[in-house]
């Protein structure tokens, strides 16, 4: 799996395998990319801020996911005062999903 972000567009692609593209379709801001026999190459997400901006909270382990990176890692760019955070309960991270996805 393969996913793109472009900022500068708003725009998000997420590839689940290579082929040819035979077929796409719209709907809310989602292209379905389709191959001649019809399996789901990927999909693309138009005004990607919109659609995945939200004051949603997520754990350490979710913006690990997110990111496609360790809890280390993710702990040492805390830790460089490089994403914010809050903590609840005085040790358990949580992130708003939004300011996750800006990171990414």
């Amino acid at each position: 799996m393969k996913i793109v972000h472009n900022a500068s567009i708003d725009y998000v692609s997420i590839d689940f395998k290579e082929g040819v593209e035979a077929k796409s379709y719209f709907e809310n801001g989602v292209i379905v990319r389709l191959d001649a026999k019809g399996n789901v190459l990927g999909i693309d997400i138009t005004d990607s801020t919109e659609f995945f901006a939200s004051d949603d909270e997520i754990d350490l382990k979710t913006a690990c996911k997110l990111l496609g990176v360790s809890e280390s890692t993710l702990r040492r760019r805390i830790k460089a005062g490089g994403i914010k955070f809050r903590k609840p309960n005085g040790k358990d991270f949580r992130f708003k999903r939004k300011d996750i996805l800006k990171v990414a």
